[in-house]
């Protein structure tokens, strides 16, 4: 699907990354959060306007192992997050199979003005020459449980090592039916240069949360790929509140062969000031 008029009304709907290359490898945050629900340190990642969602400070610590052609699960990437009251900063650590690596630094910002969140994301990435690029984004609460959210990513479309990151318009749907249940739907058109158009991709999840100190977190979604095939399916548990803790795997068909691809455990400490 590489037309214009899906994208434009794709942008009603938010929440996918930019897609894996050789040298550059999305957030893992990013894997598994939607940008109408993404809050705290991590939502840095995702969508920066989620930061000014809620009045708080938080610190996140995320590893990923990833497998590769040997079928080992060596450490394939490193983040730390932190946000105070929107503000935030977060560093990655990407480690590839050939031995590369990269770094990237993000500094973000995010503001809540009623019902209406807007934020904004610089990054700098590492290579043998520095890059720069620019996400910006909103959220709007339309009414109790139904938030929407809309991105633009790659704003500078930078050379990153040995890939390029096209200029792409992301969109979402979050909708919390009851208090332990949220549906989220999104969109993503990228930029595909040159004569292959528009590239469009969308993910659908579902999630159950108690609250408390002790709380519990199931999350399941499904990655489509442009001609809604199945391309990834991912799986989230966690338990905690302020304090918490998170292990995602993520899975893809290879080969006729459904397995294991990632794994990854995250740390979250956070506090409320309201």
């Amino acid at each position: 699907m590489r037309r214009a008029l899906p994208f434009a009304l794709g942008l009603l709907l938010l929440g996918l990354g930019a897609p894996v290359h050789a040298q550059y490898r999305t957030p893992r945050s990013a894997d598994y959060l939607f940008a109408t629900t993404a809050s705290g340190a991590r939502a840095i990642w995702v969508n920066p306007a989620a930061l000014g969602t809620v009045f708080e400070a938080s610190v996140m610590i995320e590893a990923m192992v990833e497998r590769n052609g040997a079928g080992d699960y060596p450490l394939a990437q490193y983040t730390f997050g932190f946000n105070s009251r929107g503000v935030a900063f977060g560093f990655r650590r990407d480690r590839f199979p050939n031995d590369g690596a990269g770094n990237t630094w993000r500094f973000g910002f995010g503001r809540a003005l009623g019902r209406v969140s807007i934020g904004a994301a610089a990054s700098i990435y590492s290579g043998t020459e520095r890059k720069q690029d620019v996400d910006v984004g909103i959220r709007y609460l339309v009414t109790r449980g139904l938030d929407v959210a809309l991105g633009v990513e790659h704003i500078g479309q930078p050379t990153v090592r040995d890939s390029a990151l096209r200029f792409a318009g992301t969109a979402g749907i979050g909708w919390r039916p009851v208090a332990p249940l949220t549906l989220e739907v999104a969109a993503r058109g990228a930029d595909g240069a040159g004569t292959q158009g528009w590239l469009f991709a969308y993910r659908a999840g579902v999630s159950l949360e108690t609250r408390g100190r002790l709380a519990l977190g199931l999350r399941a979604l499904v990655d489509l790929d442009d001609a809604f095939h199945i391309d990834r399916l991912v799986a989230a548990i966690s338990i905690g509140g302020p304090y918490r803790g998170i292990l995602v795997g993520s899975g893809a068909k290879r080969a006729g062969d459904t397995r294991l691809e990632t794994l990854s455990v995250t740390g979250v400490a956070s506090h409320d000031f309201r």
